[in-house]
This record gives C-alpha cells, structure tokens and sequence, in this order.
C-alpha cells in the first residue's frame, strides 16, 4: 500500500493549522517497510531508532541524532526498531515556493554548484537539536497566530541548515528544490504511471502548474492526461488479465487503482466487458 504524506496518518500525531500541513511526530515500536509518496519536501529529525533509505542500487542508515532533508516524490524507506525501544521521528513539511521566497529574502538566490544528490543527511548540531525540542512543544499549542508562528520556525530552521558546517552543500541542495525547471513529462509519465496519483499530484511531481501540466500533455501526447492515463493504465491491466493467473484486485492495485469497483467499471466502459467477463472470453478462444 502507497502511504502519502503530508496526511493524518493513523497512529501518528500531526501538527496542522487550516488546510495546511506542518508537520508530524511519528512513532513505532515495530520495524515497518513503506512505499512512500512524498507530496512535500521535508525534514526529517531521527530522535530514536533508525531509518533506512532504500535505493535501486543502495541502502543508506540515517542514524538518531541526524537531519535527513528529502525532495517530494517516491521513497521506499524502513524504520529500524530494536527490541525494547522505540522508533520515533519528527517530519517538518516545506514546499517549493516556501523555501524560494527564503532564499530570496535573504540573498541565498545567486546560483552555486550543484551536484544533483537525492537527499541530505546533516548530522545534527546543538543549535538544531535546540530547535527540535522547541518545535516539539508546538504539537500541544492552540492560538491564533500558529500558522505564522510556524511559517518562521521553518525560516529559523533553514538558516540553521545554512549556518552548519554543510553550508554549501544545504545551499546547493535548496537550490535545486527552490529553482528547478519543469521535467519532462514523457520521464514523470513513465515512471508514475501505474502509481495512483492524481492529476495534481503529477502536476507538482513535474514542477508545473495543474493548468500548465495539462497543456503541455495534451500538446504532447494528443490526448486529455486524465483519459489517456485511464485508458494506458487499463491497456495493461488486460493484459495482465489475459496473461496471467493474478485477481482482479490485485491487477488494478498493480495498474495505479486503489478502488476495485471503480477499476471493474472502468475497465467495462472501455472494453464493454467486466475484467472477469472478459479473462472467461479469453480462456474460450
């Protein structure tokens, strides 16, 4: 199952004001495996335990006492927990748009080199556990100003980031996230297709706008992004149907559909058939 963040996660305690989420306080007392969509960039504070981050080629332990800084997008991670203890973490959402007025603000806008890393992990200075501790506090607070008070907090913590012995290397990584250009569609396409994402979601996966990401997919690929989607995506699941001895609910989790009904209707709009309809025409050709 894809877990997406930010979100009220079950078991976990969220900080949000409004519609707006800041952060959240996890906690676990067994190891867990996860498929994650970040649709936030964040930071992440290890406070007890470790986390692994897992990539096609390598693993990476993000130790207690470390600042893990990711970009929003898809991670497979586990939380590493020994016997007795717990794991617990704080994540600190940001945005885009967020960290680029920041680093306009403050004269951080003049481009470095950069060097395309997936992710930060800063080892944690006094002045940074200070500011967890603090921030911690926030979660049992209630009051009118929450919402601006937080908004600063996020600018402390980025000048914090920026004043650690990995200036350069923070500085380079912000710019990334704060200055990137849109990527291509064909790539976001491919590699998220048979993830159940929504139009938005893809849209900022692409650094584009909802508007600007369906303009340029209809330029490209001829077709509105939310029918040409469906249809690849049920194009597939036939044939996973017609090739294989997988359940109909396995197939359209596989093809991005975390709604069956949904997926057995579609899929009978398309072909005018339901999937098990059509997989018993098959077996008696």
């Amino acid at each position: 199952m894809l877990l997406k963040f930010p979100g009220n996660i079950d078991g976990h305690q969220a900080l949000k004001v409004g519609n707006q989420h800041f952060a959240l306080l996890k906690q676990r007392t067994k190891a867990h495996k996860r498929t994650l969509f970040l649709e936030e960039n964040v930071l992440i504070f290890v406070i007890e335990g470790h986390k692994l981050l897992h990539f096609e080629n390598t693993t990476v332990k993000i130790s207690e006492g470390s600042v893990l800084v990711l970009k929003r997008g898809f991670y497979v991670m586990s939380d590493f927990v020994e016997d007795g203890l717990n794991f617990q973490s704080l994540l600190i959402y940001f945005s885009n748009e967020h960290l680029k007025k920041f680093l306009l603000k403050f004269n951080y806008a003049k481009a470095v080199p950069h060097n395309n890393e997936e992710f930060l992990n800063i080892p944690l200075t006094p002045a940074l556990e200070n500011f967890r501790e603090h921030y911690l506090h926030y979660f049992s607070q209630h009051f009118d100003a929450l919402g601006t008070v937080l908004n600063l907090k996020l600018y402390e913590l980025y000048l914090l980031l920026l004043s650690s012995p990995q200036q350069q290397q923070v500085l380079s990584f912000f710019q990334q996230i704060a200055f990137q250009q849109p990527t291509d569609l064909g790539y976001i396409i491919k590699q998220h297709l048979f993830q159940p994402l929504s139009l938005p979601e893809l849209a900022k996966l692409s650094g584009r706008s909802l508007a600007s990401f369906k303009r340029d997919f209809t330029q490209q690929f001829h077709k509105a992004p939310g029918r040409w989607i469906s249809e690849q995506r049920l194009e597939h699941a036939r044939i996973l149907l017609q090739q294989t001895n997988k359940q109909v609910a396995e197939i359209a989790y596989e093809c991005g559909y975390n709604n069956v009904p949904h997926f057995i209707k579609s899929y009978k709009q398309l072909f005018g058939l339901t999937p098990n309809q059509d997989r018993s025409n098959k077996v008696m050709i």
